[in-house]
């Protein structure tokens, strides 16, 4: 029987490794996780000697991370998984909301970064965010990330009209190929206009860029959170 591409899509699972080193938390976890059509957990660690091994070996599209366990350090772990297994989205579980904590870990390259007292259902929406190529903060550290640029020159005058409207649909959660239908333009130029944007920002990632756009009022904070809720809540 010949499978139509739609029903493709629908039987294909994100597949996720958890990494916790509580036990207790790690199951509830993947039973949460398994009971989702789409999130298969297909495997877990529980300290950081095995993280790398176990990514490679099991290739997971999401790696839900545990910014504290044993023989782990959050930031050197993401740059080597970044290194070594590029194709892998790697969403931070963590407790804490330090800024050195949420802006080491999304510039070492964490698509997304939550807060164990954020409920189940942003969770499964992060995993699912990240694995379409989008990024996912929690709200109660969005404020915290804002923050942390303000500091910094604007330096947005740089962008030129075009690379303006492609930050604004990165803000709005747009991925490369929505930019490019939205716009009418290839992937190609799409992914050329990002990486000069990244470029004259001086930033490494897109949520750097998209803080860039929120702390200039490019976008309004209120507007990005909004959407969040509605996506948390959908």
């Amino acid at each position: 029987m010949r499978v139509r591409a739609g029903q493709e899509r629908e039987m294909k699972k994100i597949k996720v490794l958890v990494a916790e080193d509580h036990h207790v938390v790690r199951s509830a976890i993947a039973v949460l996780l398994n009971r989702e059509p789409d999130i298969e957990v297909v495997g877990d660690v529980a300290d950081g000697r095995h993280l790398l091994e176990e990514v490679e070996r099991l290739q997971p599209d999401v790696v839900l991370m545990d910014a504290q366990m044993p023989h782990h350090q959050p930031v050197e772990a993401t740059r080597a998984l970044r290194a070594q297994c590029p194709n892998v989205h790697i969403v931070v579980l963590s407790a804490y909301r330090l800024e050195e904590y949420v802006v080491g870990l999304l510039k070492a390259g964490a698509a997304g970064y939550l807060l164990k007292e954020d409920p189940p259902s942003m969770l499964i929406q992060a995993i699912q965010a990240v694995d379409q190529g989008q990024e996912w903060i929690s709200p109660r550290v969005a404020g915290i990330l804002v923050d942390s640029v303000r500091s910094k020159d604007n330096v947005l005058a740089r962008l030129t009209d075009r690379e303006t409207e492609v930050l604004q649909l990165m803000a709005h959660g747009r991925t490369n190929p929505q930019i490019a239908e939205d716009l009418v333009i290839s992937e190609h130029t799409v992914k050329n206009h990002v990486t000069s944007i990244f470029r004259k920002l001086g930033v490494e990632t897109r949520v750097e860029a998209v803080l860039y756009a929120i702390s200039s009022s490019l976008v309004s904070a209120e507007e990005i959170k909004h959407e969040l809720d509605l996506s948390a809540q959908a």
